[in-house]
């Protein structure tokens, strides 16, 4: 058997083991318990995505498995569909989907030549010292407007100033990687994903390491994102997942890499004062601090993916995978609260 069954096998054998794992924890869960302890679930929301996953999952599993069985089909041919249900999966189960995943990324996607992702040089479309007031502007707006004035809308306008202040800066840089990014999608997207993986995988380590020392489940900027997110669901998640990715690359990738030249002064520095910036607000001891190592360690992956590159959008897209993860996450735990 091929590789590349093999993976997908044990894909489909974690997707139904993890079923069989949540349909046994479900039946021993005490629904009347549930009721007098007045924990509300949204059931109706609920539904939907059971109805979904129950309806997707297993035409998914039943694709892998003819894949997997037949001896006439060429599986190179059906990279997409593994790509697709990988991804699926993925949603499900982390697991399961990270070996559909490495699965498609060893597979001969023969009508797709192989290339090599272009060399660019590092040039500077905008001066430098324009987007270092930029800067200063979104820092002012994000730490120092906030003790003056609050509020949701007011809070909306920050944000929106802020993406606005950063693309203005960045506008030719965004309009020459995305035309580069495009044409090299596939590479970029394949390096991305498997720089995203790495990450996760690093960080999910020291986030249980902390977890266990600290004794705490996990950081206060996550706590009241979930927080927001049960009142914002939406603007949280539109935030999350479209916002952030743009606007603190632009920031923290963008803007350093035009005063630090040295690869690992860049990806320190990038990676510590983006994972200051996600925990310096809310924490109160230390405990709460020793979080900044999560954050820090995931950006100085996005440094080092930015430095390697030279496209802010193959770091759009490596925050977009991460913070639709969290997202995600963040709904699950909406639904079973």
């Amino acid at each position: 058997m091929r590789k590349e069954k093999k993976l997908l096998l044990w894909s489909v054998i974690c997707i139904i083991l993890y079923f069989i794992l949540d349909y046994f924890l479900l039946s021993k869960i005490n629904m009347d318990k549930l009721v007098n302890q007045n924990i509300e679930i949204d059931y109706g929301f609920l539904n939907v995505i059971s109805y979904i996953l129950v309806a997707l999952v297993p035409i998914g599993i039943i694709y892998n498995l003819i894949l997997i069985f037949s001896k006439k089909i060429d599986l190179d041919k059906h990279y997409r569909g593994i790509l697709f249900w990988a991804i699926l999966f993925f949603i499900v189960n982390i697991i399961s989907g990270v070996l559909g995943i490495i699965a498609y990324s060893t597979l001969d996607r023969k009508k797709m030549p192989k290339r090599e992702i272009p060399k660019i040089e590092y040039k500077e479309f905008t001066n430098k010292y324009i987007c270092l007031i930029g800067f200063i502007m979104c820092m002012l707006l994000m730490f120092v407007l906030p003790n003056y004035i609050t509020g949701f809308y007011i809070n909306l306008l920050v944000y929106a100033a802020i993406l606005v202040i950063m693309i203005l800066c960045f506008r030719k840089q965004l309009v020459h990687d995305f035309k580069i990014f495009k044409e090299y999608f596939r590479e970029y997207m394949t390096l991305t994903v498997k720089t995203w993986l790495k990450s996760l995988v690093v960080t999910m380590i020291i986030g249980i390491i902390l977890s266990i020392v600290t004794n705490t489940s996990q950081s206060n900027n996550q706590e009241n994102l979930q927080t927001m997110f049960g009142v914002y669901p939406i603007f949280i998640a539109l935030l999350s997942m479209l916002y952030a990715p743009f606007a603190e690359e632009l920031l923290f990738r963008g803007v350093f890499r035009k005063f630090i030249k040295s690869k690992y002064l860049f990806i320190i520095t990038s990676g510590v004062l983006f994972g200051l910036l996600h925990v310096i607000d809310d924490s109160k001891t230390l405990s709460e601090f020793s979080y900044v190592l999560v954050y820090s360690s995931l950006g100085m992956f996005l440094a080092s993916l930015y430095y390697k590159t030279n496209n802010l959008f193959t770091n759009i897209s490596f925050h977009f995978l991460q913070n639709t993860l969290g997202v995600l996450g963040m709904i699950l735990i909406y639904l079973l609260k």
